[in-house]
């Protein structure tokens, strides 16, 4: 079979086995930049922008849409348009360093003159919020001329590696009071601020009901992710899971999101039981550590073909079952404060993050893993998987910036990666099972 016979191959099985709630997903988003642009351009409502781990829930309850920088990003890239803002945000003297996950929020703001923006562009917010740490976010909000809440994480003081067992019923033990009440406390003043923006005072009781929606959400999410784990081969692709959940997240407590959340579970549960795999020749299960391919999605399914290679866990959906669940809370703002003090740290510091891929690994079945180059702390997760017999490749790539993208280099890496790593130790986990 030629190379062109073998593409079409693949595109043909791709439509076959192409989720629908991605359609729904994709017009629902389109609609809703669209009607944001009206609404501030046209009706002057105020609109706000911040990093994932801000309490999104309190902007749903004051009805003050919002946008998540980093996921704002993935966006970009899932556009192929992040190699141009990355461009702009050097020629405008930012230096090379500067994270595009968080920054291409800003380039788009501040490429004015570029008619061909994501979903329309974005217009000036009306408040930031993002990590103290985050120097784009105050960066955006100087430049939109609005306040800028910036949110300090309380360090950890003790460890529970096995931590995903007690965040659902035990947070307030594994987050420790102290540091719940310092976000807390942070929380409210982002309240208040939020409050004079939306010019009215937050419902506490709706507050509440969004925040229990949300776990409804997320407890479809888990449901997806057990299919997934259960099921002998991988009903939904990676990419278009990953895209699922962050556009799901985006909107979360919504009465949209949970019947997205629900769909999206009910399509994959229908997928696992009729047996509708995504690679029917199924021979290798790959996880994704850290932050996602944003800029080609579309590179986890070149694998399947050519060697029955499929990825089967993200940190994305992972997290939505075992760090956003918050059951047993009376205060929604303690719940919320609860989820984001620790959430960054269960995924990414050694320890944590290495005990919770060590765990994920098992549960999937993975042969291998891919991870994007950062970090020394998600170096060493790595580490902790190759320990445990879980090869991984470092990928040299920056998550969203088209810019450090070679396609035949990373097909020939990962290519490569399969035949001498993860095949071998597959072959030898057989062989003495």
């Amino acid at each position: 079979m030629s190379a062109d016979d073998r593409e079409a191959s693949r595109a043909r099985h791709e439509a076959l086995t192409q989720l629908q709630v991605s359609r729904s997903l994709r017009a629902y988003q389109r609609d809703w930049f669209a009607g944001l642009r009206q609404q501030v351009f046209e009706e002057g409502r105020p609109y706000a922008i911040a990093s994932a781990l801000v309490p999104h829930e309190i902007w749903e309850a004051l009805d003050i849409p919002f946008i998540t920088d980093v996921w704002y990003s993935g966006l970009v890239a899932a556009r192929r348009q992040s190699g141009h803002y990355s461009d702009f945000l050097g020629r405008q003297g930012y230096h090379e360093g500067l994270s595009r996950y968080g920054a291409l929020t800003l380039g788009v703001l501040l490429d004015e003159d570029n008619p061909d923006k994501p979903w329309g562009g974005l217009p000036k917010p009306s408040l930031v919020c993002t990590g103290a740490g985050d120097r784009s976010g105050r960066l955006i909000a100087d430049y939109a001329g609005c306040p800028y809440v910036p949110l300090e994480m309380p360090s950890l003081n003790t460890l529970h590696p096995e931590w995903w067992k007690m965040s659902r019923w035990q947070w307030e033990d594994l987050d420790e009071t102290f540091r719940i009440d310092l976000m807390a406390a942070q929380f409210e003043e982002l309240i208040a601020v939020s409050e004079k923006v939306a010019g009215k005072k937050l419902d506490r009781d709706r507050l509440a009901e969004i925040v229990a929606r949300v776990n409804r959400q997320e407890e479809y999410f888990d449901e997806v992710r057990e299919i997934i784990i259960a099921a002998p081969k991988l009903p939904a692709r990676l990419g278009e899971v990953m895209s699922q959940v962050m556009g799901i997240q985006w909107h979360r407590g919504t009465e949209w999101a949970l019947e997205q959340a629900r769909a999206f579970r009910d399509e994959v549960k229908q997928r696992a039981e009729t047996e509708q795999w995504v690679c029917p020749n199924e021979q290798f299960r790959l996880m994704y550590v850290g932050q996602g391919l944003w800029q080609n999605l579309d590179f986890f399914t070149e694998f399947e073909e050519r060697y029955g290679a499929v990825f089967v866990r993200s940190n994305y959906l992972s997290i939505a079952s075992d760090g956003y669940l918050r059951y047993g809370g009376r205060d929604p703002v303690r719940a919320l404060a609860s989820r984001y003090c620790t959430m960054s740290e269960q995924m990414h510091i050694p320890g944590l993050g290495s005990a919770w891929a060590i765990e994920e690994a098992r549960r999937h079945r993975v042969d291998g893993g891919l991870a994007i180059e950062g970090w020394w702390g998600g170096r060493m997760i790595n580490v902790a998987l190759e320990e445990a017999g879980v090869p991984v490749l470092n990928f040299p790539v920056d998550a969203v910036d088209a810019n450090t993208w070679d396609q035949s280099k990373m097909w020939s890496l990962v290519g490569e990666f399969i035949e001498t790593r993860v095949a071998p130790a597959k072959a030898r986990r057989t062989s003495t099972a």
